[in-house]
């Protein structure tokens, strides 16, 4: 399963070096952001890693998947970074929520 994940999620494989050790250092890469994601979301609750609100049909108590955790990384990051923002605070409401609409949508 992690071998999957490595290849779909993260594109192992895809990268396109000339070098020979940078092919390599592209594959230790890929395997250390594996790990990263997966220790964020070591402690995480669940169900908040795991959002089916694009496939109502999937089954909403299965385990989050690789994909899952990387998008709730992004999303959170973005999150972040939008908070963080001093300007923020300062926009109307109907713009905040179009900007957090459009943030699930890019993560």
């Amino acid at each position: 399963q992690v071998f999957h994940d490595v290849k779909e999620v993260h594109g192992a494989g895809q990268q396109q070096l000339r070098h020979v050790w940078a092919n390599v250092g592209a594959w230790n890469l890929i395997g250390w952001w594996h790990t990263l994601v997966e220790l964020w979301a070591w402690d995480r609750p669940q169900s908040r890693l795991r959002d089916r609100s694009d496939s109502p049909w999937d089954k909403p108590e299965r385990r989050p998947s690789h994909a899952n955790r990387c998008q709730e990384l992004r999303r959170e990051a973005l999150q972040e970074e939008y908070s963080s923002l001093p300007s923020a605070a300062g926009l109307r409401p109907k713009i905040r929520r179009f900007i957090q609409r459009l943030m699930r949508r890019v993560a």
